[in-house]
């Protein structure tokens, strides 16, 4: 297909210029990756305007753009998010009961990306790659706290949601609700909403631009603890989301550009 040669071509001008060592032209990087100068020249053109390669003023020949720069930060975020996420929720899990996951929202529905279990008798199964509901689990309630109401209607539609169980909200209203409070509280809760006699408690986590890229959660049977106290379990499920966050840049600052709530889908 034309647009997946284009696209394998792009990325092998951008490998050619991480490796040359120097700014190179067009027609040399035409010869060297076996195209012709006007088909180099229009990739160029494209990888120009995204800021992926930049043009020197002088001698007119190309070198890898600043943006590329945006690229390798997102890949060590990315990174250190996991890192950080492993060590908080391995802590969490150390104390006996409580099964940690870290999620991530991608369109209507949650992901994990990190699961930890505990010693607890009952597995609470969730393999990374695995999709979540974001109406019925704690992960995926804290990973819509920067939605308002209109982009969670947006998201997931007027209802009724799926019911899990007999405790699974599924009105749009009552959710909406629901997320409300949550978030003034600062984590949410999710009490056998989706597995019966399962609770969660979960937490935004946000990057150094204040942005929500991810929550973490647990969860553990109620049968098998009574006593465990769900406030205790959120006040360190909220002290470890933060300091996740701050260990990404998060700070005041940045919490005061975030506060706006997203719109968008």
């Amino acid at each position: 297909m034309a647009s997946s040669r284009s696209l394998e071509n792009g990325l092998s001008i951008l490998g050619l210029l991480k490796e040359s060592g120097e700014p190179l032209g067009v027609r040399e990087i035409a010869r060297r990756l076996d195209l012709s100068p006007a088909v180099a020249q229009r990739l160029l053109n494209t990888l120009v305007a995204q800021s992926y390669v930049e043009q020197e003023a002088g001698s007119r020949r190309y070198q890898v753009g600043y943006a590329v720069l945006a690229l390798a930060e997102h890949v060590f975020q990315r990174g250190r998010l996991l890192t950080l996420a492993e060590n908080e929720l391995r802590a969490l899990a150390a104390g006996g009961c409580f099964n940690g996951f870290l999620g991530i929202r991608r369109g209507a529905a949650g992901v994990y990306v990190l699961a930890v279990q505990s010693n607890s008798p009952v597995v609470i199964r969730a393999h990374p790659g695995e999709t979540m509901p974001l109406h019925s689990t704690a992960l995926g309630k804290a990973l819509l706290f920067d939605a308002s109401d209109a982009a969670v209607s947006s998201l997931l539609g007027n209802g009724p949601f799926e019911r899990l169980t007999e405790r699974t909200v599924t009105d749009l209203d009552q959710l909406n609700k629901q997320l409300q409070v949550a978030r003034s509280l600062g984590y949410a809760t999710a009490m056998s909403e989706n597995v019966e006699g399962v609770i969660s408690v979960g937490a935004p986590v946000y990057d150094a631009g204040g942005t929500l890229i991810a929550a973490i959660s647990v969860a553990f049977p109620r049968a098998v603890y009574p006593k465990v106290k769900i406030n205790d379990v959120a006040q360190s499920v909220l002290a470890a989301a933060r300091r996740i966050s701050s260990g990404l840049g998060f700070n005041s600052a940045s919490a005061a550009q975030g506060k706006g709530r997203n719109d968008v889908a």
